[in-house]
């Protein structure tokens, strides 16, 4: 009966938090974050260096 009781005050509580959410704003250095566009390119493996080529500077370089 306690664990009933204890998973019904969970419950109420964790809706009142999600109710008390609705004005809540990320700060703007955590959204910056969120929408930061994935790196996708090819990486080389060189014997004293690495190389990477972005797909995004290939494809505007042959545009040229």
């Amino acid at each position: 009966m306690l664990i009933i009781a204890f998973v019904l005050l969970f419950i109420f509580s964790f809706l009142l938090a999600l109710r008390s959410m609705k004005d809540f704003e990320l700060p703007k250095e955590i959204r910056k974050l969120l929408k930061f566009k994935s790196v996708r390119g090819t990486i080389l493996f060189f014997k004293n260096k690495i190389k990477h080529y972005s797909s995004d500077s290939s494809s505007s370089a042959s545009g040229r």
